[in-house]
């Protein structure tokens, strides 16, 4: 039991998102004693049923700001998701509860009205407290479901890329002794040279270059499942995988690439998408 109260359960620090919750519960609280008047609530009149109810809900918003916006602002070490488990997250909601119902004690006893006793104080915490707690396991649970769900699928997908940069492409040409085969990854860029293309690639250390007949829309239409392979001007496709470096000046903007002694120009329709891919 021990262990499982240790397991790690998310804090949430985004402050907006918690003022959002507050002020949420805020309103129902009030709304909730304002329409179900209990603690004989139902005796009193229109007016002080509406006071009550808006001051129940202010009460509320007080102390769920002080404890979740106020709080995990100044003590950040405390409240961080890395070292937040389960068994905190129970105790953290039952102080939350018991504070509620202090201040709803406190109040009722100082205006005087209703039947706010101590054994309703006793049944706040309590009738607070069991089902949050049930609530905060079955999260906890389908938060480890959603998250190991999400790596497998996240996984999958990092090791289907891998593999796809692995696979093989043939470019095959009008004369077949032209026709060449290269891993995808290993290709640095094509070059359009009217009916033919220059493939350059690398083996090892060191780049090659083959000639290929083929129009350049025949090569964009073989690597167009390879979102890394990106077209960057009209008579360029390069590999992103293998960029070094960018350079701009008043004519435009130009990449190096590994092994390449010379620089690739990128049209200015291609920059944003460009950044994008990269």
């Amino acid at each position: 039991m021990i262990k499982f109260l240790k397991r790690p359960y998310p804090f949430n620090t985004d402050l907006i998102h918690n003022a959002k919750i507050i002020f949420f519960i805020s309103v129902i609280f009030g709304l909730f004693l304002f329409f179900l008047q209990p603690f004989n609530l139902n005796e009193l009149g229109f007016s002080e049923k509406l006071t009550i109810s808006g001051m129940t809900a202010i009460i509320t918003f007080a102390i769920l700001s002080f404890n979740l916006l106020v709080l995990p602002s100044y003590f950040t070490k405390i409240f961080t998701t890395d070292k937040w488990n389960i068994l905190k997250e129970i105790i953290w909601n039952t102080i939350l509860i018991s504070e509620l119902a202090t201040g709803y004690f406190f109040y009722f006893k100082y205006a005087n009205i209703g039947d706010f006793t101590g054994l309703a104080f006793v049944r706040i915490v309590i009738f607070g407290v069991v089902p949050i707690t049930i609530l905060v396991f079955f999260n906890q649970n389908r938060l480890l479901k959603m998250n190991l769900s999400d790596a497998v699928d996240l996984n999958k997908k990092i090791l289907s890329k891998m593999n796809s940069e692995n696979n093989t492409v043939l470019f095959e040409s009008e004369y077949k002794n032209d026709s060449i085969s290269l891993i995808v990854n290993t290709i640095t860029l094509i070059k359009s040279a009217g009916n033919y293309i220059e493939i350059f690639w690398k083996d090892k250390n060191k780049t090659n270059k083959h000639i290929v007949r083929m129009k350049m829309q025949e090569a964009e239409d073989l690597l167009k499942n390879y979102n890394f392979i990106f077209k960057c001007h009209r008579t360029f496709l390069v590999n992103t995988h293998q960029i070094q470096k960018a350079q701009g000046n008043s004519q435009g903007l130009r990449l190096s690439l590994s092994n390449i002694d010379f620089q690739v120009p990128v049209s200015r329709p291609y920059v944003s998408k460009l950044k994008e891919v990269i």
